[in-house]
């Protein structure tokens, strides 16, 4: 049996359980550590797969314990004493895309596993289960009008949490205000009258400081509903996506035929490994 550590927002989450899907579609047989979202670990980050309505079979505590995971007594107890490893495998951010676990079994698996190279042979699977469900509100079907009769494009800039000191260190400086004006260039050289759609949980910083020709602010989605941004990002017919994981999601899930994806030259500062970026996207530099 393979147990794949859920962890993380929902892009994160969502990288973790296509992974498992694969295994799956491998004939292995696949459940999930949900613990992460245990109150004893963090209470920031929610488990939120079940906005697809999708089967997520949880590893139980038995099942964990012989990984010396979980937080059951016997577990906690053997992550004390120390115990053989050999059966976990930890994601090392520095290789990449690392196939060599589709040869495991019989393994614990903790890592975001963020490439589409994990998955891009079921990708119609993948598309199928990241169906979002539930009733489109009157603000998100307005844009999603405009979205559907423009040449749209989304926008995505991430700050917030990205502006802590930890967090300055791996994902700053990236996608920077010379990034935003290059994919701008990039898209308006190739669309009629592109209208960009913007997301940002820092409205103030994009209006201050990003001059975007012809922009329609998304700001209808906040907390549990935050999802539907993804969802109004896959319908645009083009994507500037930020080194987020849930912007990476929203521009993968478009379906159009003749899609352009931009995305920065890199992911994170401290790892050098590129497979997080996918072969067809194009890179900027800023």
């Amino acid at each position: 049996m393979i147990i794949i550590e859920i962890s993380g927002g929902l892009g994160n989450q969502m990288f973790q359980y296509a992974l498992g899907q694969k295994f799956i579609s491998m004939g292995k047989k696949v459940k999930y550590d949900l613990s992460f979202y245990n109150e004893r670990v963090q209470t920031l980050r929610e488990f939120e797969l079940d906005i697809f309505h999708i089967d997520c079979p949880v590893a139980t505590s038995n099942e964990l314990f012989y990984f010396g995971k979980g937080f059951s007594l016997a577990s906690r107890f053997k992550q004390r004493i120390g115990w053989d490893k050999r059966n976990v495998y930890e994601e090392d951010l520095d290789l990449g895309y690392q196939p060599q676990i589709f040869g495991l079994d019989n393994i614990y698996l903790s890592g975001y596993w963020q490439s589409e190279k994990y998955f891009e042979n079921i990708r119609q699977r993948i598309l199928e289960l990241y169906t979002f469900s539930g009733k489109l509100g009157y603000e998100n079907k307005r844009f999603l009008d405009k979205i559907e009769n423009s040449n749209s494009v989304s926008l995505h800039v991430r700050r917030g949490d990205y502006l802590n000191e930890e967090n300055v260190k791996i994902y700053g400086g990236i996608c920077t205000i010379n990034y935003y004006k290059n994919a701008i260039k990039y898209i308006s050289d190739r669309f009629e009258k592109p209208v960009f759609f913007v997301f940002t949980n820092d409205l103030e910083w994009v209006k201050n400081e990003l001059d975007i020709p012809n922009k329609v602010i998304v700001d209808c989605n906040s907390g549990s509903l935050s999802y539907w941004d993804m969802y109004l990002m896959s319908k645009c017919k083009a994507n500037i996506v930020a080194n987020s994981s849930f912007s990476w999601w929203g521009a993968w899930l478009n379906q159009h035929s003749n899609r352009v994806v931009v995305s920065p030259r890199r992911w994170f500062n401290n790892h050098e490994q590129t497979s997080t970026l996918c072969d067809d996207w194009v890179r900027c530099g800023g």
